[in-house]
């Protein structure tokens, strides 16, 4: 399998994006305009002409990495840490990266703890809805742990 190249969202991949979307998600379009307002960086992972993952990086204090998310079909290939390591060079300036991770997915947990993160010790339980892959509008409760990573200053600058 070849590389996935991840770089910031651009105007001309919008509709691309947003066409393998259901209907009434409209996740890529409202990213994109947040992104376009400096409010965030979007991420998308592409494999040649694909998006195959993406990551939303919103400028708050510490950035957070958030809404992360890789096509069942490219699951397991390095896409996710792709994504993540897209995120902490363009958080670098920042000093750290913090990223959510709901209590339901100890796997992600494991994966951010091997990676360098560190708890926090913030805890967060929020109550939001969403349109699910089948276009029906859904709502869901879920609790995040959030957990932070030091970032080093880049040694070539």
């Amino acid at each position: 399998m070849e590389d996935a190249v991840v770089r910031p969202c651009e105007a001309s991949d919008v509709d691309v994006i947003a066409a393998r979307e259901p209907e009434g998600r409209d996740y890529a379009r409202t990213t994109f305009d947040r992104q376009q307002a400096g409010r965030c960086l979007y991420l998308v992972a592409w494999l040649d002409d694909e998006p195959v993952g993406s990551g939303e990086l919103e400028w708050v204090p510490v950035p957070e990495l958030k809404n992360l998310q890789v096509i069942p079909a490219c699951r397991g290939r390095g896409i996710g840490a792709a994504l993540n390591r897209a995120a902490e060079e363009a958080a670098r300036g920042h000093g750290r990266i913090a990223i959510g991770v709901g209590s339901d997915n100890p796997g992600a947990k494991r994966l951010y703890l091997r990676l360098g993160y560190r708890p926090t010790g913030r805890t967060e339980t929020y109550t939001y809805s969403y349109v699910d892959d089948s276009g029906t509008r859904q709502s869901a409760t879920e609790t995040a742990e959030y957990l932070e990573k030091e970032l080093a200053e880049d040694p070539l600058s």
